[in-house]
């Protein structure tokens, strides 16, 4: 990567720290990144709302056409395509950072700040050298709470888009190293409300209503027993792989101590390796609610929340993917299970074949999710230098 583009997207991702914002609210961002775009490359930006994308012509075919200049042999090649993610986190900045978040209780924890510069940095690059074949960069929303990656994925039925790539910093992993993993890499989950409504009645003369308490209690304690935090490491016999649930809030009627409480509701995080291991779970804790709301008397209502599907990479993919890294000069490394943690992503990965990869933060630095972490700056370069030495593979 050229020194003046690093110090570019260097400068571009420490603004977007300065200034986050949260999912589906990214407006700020996305002028930023467009105009980023817009200011160094004469490439076509598509504006879709919430999300945006950009088309890099193959060589030979560029917005503004060299003197001579002929189309590449892979030019009528399906495109490859590149995402990234753009919002931010509810989560306090506590770190004295030049580039600080200058908004209060909202930062880059995540670190899709520097998704975002590096996706914008291959611009750059391909602004020099174009490539030899067409590229599509998507930069998406609300992949926090897995509102974005259905709409942004759906460009795919749109355009013909041969493989997508995208790469989440991670920590655990040696700094600046590539991670991959064939198959699903990151687990699919939801969230799970449950609620039951009975009737109020003086604390004196429960017997009068109908206290919906104990049996939100045992809804909680089933679903403890069916994919509980023990569960992890043993084979589960209800599951072909992990299932976890994992009980976020639990709350029935008020701290008014005359009054027997007649509404509640349980929260669940829901997870696993396989979507039809999730899909299980899910009915196996719904069909108990139903029968303990029948039992009780209750009426019963249920919602679910930041749905993720599994993040499934093709073997091809990540075949290209180690192959590049080796082009590039970046160490590897191949991640043994999948992360548990859920990425929207897989919506792209269920239209083509394509694959997430990971860039390691180090070992021992902090968490991503966390009030300690700030998107290493060194991995910006890994990145564009991964995803160039993609298309160079892919020609």
């Amino acid at each position: 990567m050229r020194p003046e583009n690093l110090e570019l997207i260097t400068e571009l991702r420490h603004a977007l720290h300065a200034h986050p914002e949260l999912s589906g609210q990214e407006f700020e961002t996305r002028r930023r990144l467009q105009d980023f775009i817009k200011q160094h490359t004469d490439f076509q930006v598509h504006d879709e709302g919430s999300w945006f994308w950009v088309e890099v012509p193959p060589r030979g075919r560029a917005a503004i056409p060299e003197s001579g200049a002929n189309p590449s042999p892979s030019a009528d090649a399906p495109a490859i395509a590149f995402r990234a993610d753009m919002d931010a986190l509810p989560i306090l900045e506590t770190l004295d950072l030049p580039h600080c978040s200058q908004n209060r209780g909202v930062s880059h924890k995540c670190g899709h700040d520097g998704h975002s510069a590096a996706l914008a940095g291959l611009a750059l690059e391909l602004q020099a050298r174009p490539p030899e074949r067409e590229v599509i960069l998507i930069f998406q929303h609300a992949e926090e709470i897995g509102a974005g990656g259905f709409p942004a994925s759906r460009l795919l039925e749109r355009k013909p888009i041969a493989a997508v790539y995208a790469f989440h910093n991670w920590s655990g992993i040696p700094r600046g190293c590539v991670a991959t993993r064939v198959g699903v890499s990151q687990c699919a989950s939801l969230g799970l409300t449950v609620r039951m409504r009975g009737v109020t009645a003086h604390a004196s003369q429960p017997e009068d209503g109908r206290n919906p308490a104990i049996a939100l209690s045992k809804l909680a304690l089933f679903s403890e027993e069916l994919a509980g935090v023990q569960h992890l490491g043993h084979t589960n016999p209800h599951f072909k792989d992990l299932a976890l649930s994992t009980i976020v809030n639990l709350e029935v009627g008020a701290k008014d101590f005359g009054i027997s409480a007649s509404a509640g509701e349980l929260s669940l995080t829901l997870r696993a390796r396989e979507e039809a291991d999730l899909e299980k779970l899910k009915d196996l804790i719904l069909e108990t609610a139903e029968q303990l709301a029948n039992e009780g008397g209750f009426e019963l209502t249920s919602a679910l929340h930041d749905v993720f599907p599994e993040t499934r990479n093709s073997p091809e993919s990540v075949a290209v993917v180690e192959r590049s890294a080796g082009r590039a000069g970046l160490p590897l490394v191949q991640l043994d299970v999948p992360y548990r943690a859920s990425e929207d992503f897989g919506h792209f990965l269920k239209l083509t074949k394509g694959a997430m990869v990971y860039i390691g933060n180090g070992e021992d630095y902090p968490p991503i999710h966390t009030d300690k972490f700030d998107f290493v700056d060194s991995n910006l370069e890994v990145a564009v230098n991964l995803w160039l030495a993609i298309l160079a593979e892919s020609n």
